[in-house]
């Protein structure tokens, strides 16, 4: 007997925010710049963020990772 899918999805979203002037004349520290958003697809819910484990937590609301993990 096969056992069901349970599928759930996500969309991420990365954009890059460097002002104009600092464009060319100064560089921007690695992981200031960046930005993103993450997307349940399933409820539309969205969580904006700047660092990867606030994408992580969001995920985690739907789906036990650790649980992945170990699998």
């Amino acid at each position: 007997m096969e056992s069901e899918a349970n599928l759930t999805s996500f969309v991420l979203r990365f954009v890059f925010d460097q002002p104009p002037e600092t464009a060319e004349s100064v560089p921007v520290p690695i992981g200031q710049a960046w930005r993103g958003v993450v997307r349940h697809v399933q409820t539309n819910q969205e969580r904006h963020f700047t660092r990867w484990a606030e994408a992580v937590a969001f995920v985690e609301q739907y789906i036990d990772l650790n649980e992945a993990r170990n699998e």
